[in-house]
C-alpha cells in the first residue's frame, strides 16, 4: 500500500516536469563565433551565421517563424553550429564577412570557409531546402538555385 502513493507522486512529477523537458529540447543552441569555429573543426559540422540587428523586422520574423519550427530546430541542433551575430555590436564580423544587410544567413564549412549566403527573409520551406543543401554536401557539386529546382 505504501507503493501506490509513491507511484502517484512519481507520475505527477513526471507529468509536471515533462513539458519543461520538451520545451528545453526545442530551443535553438547558439554559440559564440570563436567557440563555433573551434567546434566546427573538431566535429566536422558546418556553421550557420545569422547576421541581425535589433531593429530588423525581417530578422524578428525569421526568429519568430523559421527558428521556432521544431524540425528546423532539431536539424540545426543536430547538424549545425549556430551563431547569431548582432552587427550593431559585433562590427569585426560585420567587416570580415562584408555584411551590410540584415538579415543575412551565411553558411560556413567546418573549417570556416563560406559556402553560401542569402540576404533577407527566408521562408520556412526554402530554409529547409537550404539546410538539406548544406548538410548533404550538395554545395560541392551544384549551385543552390539548381538544387532548388529538383
Amino acid at each position: 500500500m505504501c507503493f501506490l502513493p509513491l507511484c502517484i507522486t512519481f507520475l505527477t512529477c513526471l507529468y509536471l516536469l515533462c513539458p519543461a523537458c520538451v520545451c528545453a529540447a526545442e530551443k535553438l543552441h547558439y554559440l559564440d563565433y570563436a567557440t563555433a569555429l573551434q567546434k566546427g573543426k573538431d566535429t566536422q559540422r558546418p556553421l550557420l551565421l545569422f547576421f541581425t540587428t535589433p531593429w530588423c523586422y525581417q530578422c524578428t520574423e525569421m526568429k519568430r517563424k523559421v527558428f521556432q519550427d521544431k524540425d528546423i530546430i532539431a536539424t540545426l541542433n543536430d547538424r549545425f553550429l549556430v551563431v547569431e551575430v548582432d552587427i550593431s555590436h559585433e562590427k569585426g564580423l560585420k567587416e570580415d564577412y562584408r555584411i551590410y544587410y540584415t538579415p543575412t544567413t551565411m553558411f560556413l564549412d567546418s573549417l570556416g570557409k563560406p559556402i553560401i549566403d542569402l540576404k533577407g527573409y527566408i521562408p520556412t520551406h526554402r530554409f529547409r531546402q537550404l539546410l538539406r543543401f548544406v548538410s548533404g554536401g550538395h554545395y560541392k557539386k551544384t549551385a543552390f538555385s539548381d538544387f532548388e529546382k529538383k
